[in-house]
């Protein structure tokens, strides 16, 4: 399959599906009521932003083995722990905005490319 661009935003999934779309690019699932990830789920290697706004999810966790990852949208979830997004080599900007955050306990991992981060209203 050779899709790049998905946008399954604003519809009533409560779980984030184990597809596999090798070439892409832009993945926007925000609007739904996501709060976890199947099992098969394994990432995308070739992802490089991730909608996912406005949801359920709780921590970063889900959001892994993506490589190439620059941009990662999670504002307005229900995450509460400033961790889990080490394994993102690639990160350039992470909305966090809205989200129950209410310290930051540990030192920023030392992610290069890493230009913006958002935690605005926690």
């Amino acid at each position: 399959m050779n899709l790049k661009w998905l946008d399954i935003s604003v519809n009533k999934f409560g779980e984030f599906p184990a597809f596999k779309c090798p070439k892409l690019e832009h993945l926007n699932i925000s609007g739904n009521k996501l709060e976890k990830v199947n099992e098969g789920w394994t990432g995308h290697e070739n992802l490089r932003k991730l909608i996912a706004s406005d949801n359920k999810f709780k921590s970063l966790a889900p959001f892994k083995a993506m490589p190439k990852l620059e941009e990662l949208y999670l504002n307005s979830n229900l995450i509460a722990t400033f961790s889990g997004w080490e394994n993102l080599p690639a990160l350039k900007r992470l909305n966090l905005r809205k989200n129950k955050i209410e310290k930051i306990d540990e030192e920023l991992p030392p992610l290069d490319e890493l230009t913006y981060i958002n935690l605005r209203h926690n």
